[in-house]
């Protein structure tokens, strides 16, 4: 990366405005650990926010007809709205989050849920918006991107470590029986979102400089050029059976990551104690820039290295899954060892996923805007289809099971 001519304002802009993208879904889900005490859904929260997420994948239907009638509308356009979409959800949830409605005689977090799919349609609509908008500029700056959309992860990572998890609750009397009380935060989940706001407008502001001004004329790709990679599909077609392997990677890669794997941390980590939930969340989210940024500062890896890292990596996963299932007696429950090794495990799986998926993106770049959008759509395709399946084992099921925390009748 030394090596090469680029213009490091670019680089932080593009950083900036690739934090935007997954910055209120992943800053959500690293508050779970706080919300699924506090709101009705429990330990099931994430598995009906990932299929809020993915309902969002209606924004690609949306933007698809938007350009079908309105033919001369730049992408930007499209850009700056949902930007302006995903703050406002960020900070309309910080005060409306709590708000509950209910549906079917059962109580739901509807208002959490219902801006929690307005969020979503940012980082959705991106994989088949923003990435395209990339190849009008040099291939370099992909990589800052990724970093950036990686620090979607990162930040509220870091944010929710300094939030704190308050410890354990106190069961407490109420009534004829006895009712968890969880000490608070060192600061609430409103602030949190707030802030979250606030970076989310940055991105914007970002993008706005990146889009509107000049000054990077010299980082960009000649307009005869965007039109070639436009129609490029490297030497193949989408249909050739390299092309079908990647697309299909791609699809597996984000089943596991945005539907899979959140769906089921509650239920794998939870018994270890809210301290383990949490820093499975923070730490297991803040491995996705650092993946990205081997990218930068390393050559990709072979394909063989990469089918190797996946293959150790289904050892973890196998034991996420066989620790969630247990749940909530899952091996070495009360023990030190058994707390870091689901820990270590949510970090070691999150790291190799996310680095595969950049491999895969930038593989994918060969092909164009019309390779970049095969690959947002085989993640939609991918994230949809793991969130719904999840959906329904978590709430259709007895796979998991959520104890309650005090059912001591008095």
């Amino acid at each position: 990366m030394m090596a090469t001519q680029r213009r490091v304002l670019l680089d932080v802009l593009m950083a900036c405005w690739g934090m935007g993208t997954w910055l209120g879904i992943n800053g959500l889900y690293v508050q779970l650990p706080l919300l699924v005490e506090r709101l009705p859904e429990g330990w099931a929260l994430p598995a009906s926010m990932t299929v809020a997420v993915q309902i969002a994948n209606i924004g690609l239907l949306l933007y698809a007809l938007l350009r079908r009638i309105f033919t001369r509308v730049k992408d930007a356009t499209y850009i700056y709205g949902l930007l302006m979409i995903g703050a406002l959800a960020l900070i309309l949830n910080a005060f409306l989050y709590t708000k509950t409605a209910t549906v079917g005689n059962t109580e739901r977090s509807m208002a959490f849920l219902s801006l929690t799919f307005f969020a979503g349609l940012v980082g959705c609509t991106s994989s088949v918006l923003f990435y395209p908008y990339l190849r009008y500029f040099r291939e370099i700056y992909l990589a800052t991107y990724l970093v950036g959309e990686g620090l979607s992860g990162f930040i509220p990572s870091i944010l929710s470590l300094i939030q704190g998890v308050g410890g354990e609750p106190e069961c407490v009397p109420s009534g004829n029986f006895t009712i968890p009380v969880y000490p608070p935060a060192r600061f609430d989940s409103t602030v949190f979102m707030l802030v979250l706001g606030v970076l989310s407008i940055a991105s914007l502001l970002s993008f706005t400089i990146i889009d509107s001004t000049r000054i990077f004329a010299s980082e960009r790709v000649s307009l005869t050029a965007a039109v070639k990679d436009e129609e490029a599909v490297q030497q193949y077609s989408l249909l050739h059976p390299k092309w079908v392997s990647i697309l299909l990677l791609m699809a597996v890669l984000n089943a596991l990551s945005n539907g899979v794997l959140p769906s089921v941390q509650s239920y794998s980590c939870m018994p270890y104690g809210t301290r383990a939930y949490h820093l499975a969340v923070a730490l297991g989210t803040s491995a996705n820039p650092m993946a990205c940024l081997a990218g930068v500062w390393l050559p990709p890896v072979p394909s063989k290295a990469l089918a190797a890292m996946l293959s150790v990596a289904v050892v973890p996963f196998v034991y996420i899954l066989t620790t969630a299932v247990m749940s909530p007696s899952p091996p070495l429950q009360h023990q030190t060892s058994g707390e870091a090794l689901v820990v270590l495990s949510w970090v070691c799986v999150l790291a190799v996923v996310s680095y595969a998926r950049m491999w895969v993106y930038g593989w994918a770049r060969g092909g164009g805007a019309r390779g970049m959008r095969a690959c947002g759509v085989a993640t939609q395709l991918g994230s949809a289809i793991g969130s719904l399946l999840l959906f329904l084992l978590v709430n259709y099921t007895d796979l998991f099971t959520q104890p309650d925390v005090c059912s001591t009748v008095i």
